[in-house]
């Protein structure tokens, strides 16, 4: 009795090899877009309950954003917290960009009214991107796509 593989055998495992191989990138890719729009959640969430925190104990908050080193500070947390490594790159704009001599620290206030200094804030990743939106009236926070 011969041992080995007939032509079809090979033709089929040939044939699923080069599926994965073609499925592989796109999911990799979704896999990116999907962990780039958690951390944008993320940082809904943050900025929501800021919001939340200026009105409730009626006091001004402030969420600073340092694009140069890729971190953020909370008025109401001591310390830097890093934006998550699937960002490469982030943008802003009509963000009030009251800036300190020396700093590229761009601000967010949320106001004891309720309202807010505005802007949007994307985060990217290659071609895939996710923005967050602060309504300067409401102080609303949500993700755009």
């Amino acid at each position: 009795m011969r041992r080995g593989f007939t032509l079809i055998e090979l033709l089929v495992v040939l044939a699923i090899l080069t599926l994965l191989l073609t499925a592989t990138p796109r999911f990799l890719a979704g896999m990116a877009s999907l962990r780039l729009h958690s951390a944008a959640d993320d940082l809904v969430a943050t900025l929501r309950d800021l919001h939340a925190v200026a009105i409730r104990e009626q006091t001004t908050t402030d969420f600073a954003l340092d694009p140069a080193t890729r971190s953020y500070r909370l008025s109401t947390v001591a310390g830097a917290k890093p934006l998550p490594a699937i960002v490469t790159r982030v943008s802003l704009s009509g963000v009030d960009s009251s800036l300190v001599p020396g700093e590229s620290t761009t601000r967010i206030l949320f106001y004891p009214d309720g309202s807010a200094s505005g802007g949007v804030i994307r985060l990217q990743h290659g071609n895939v991107s996710a923005s967050i939106a602060v309504d300067w009236l409401t102080g609303r926070v949500r993700r755009d796509d």
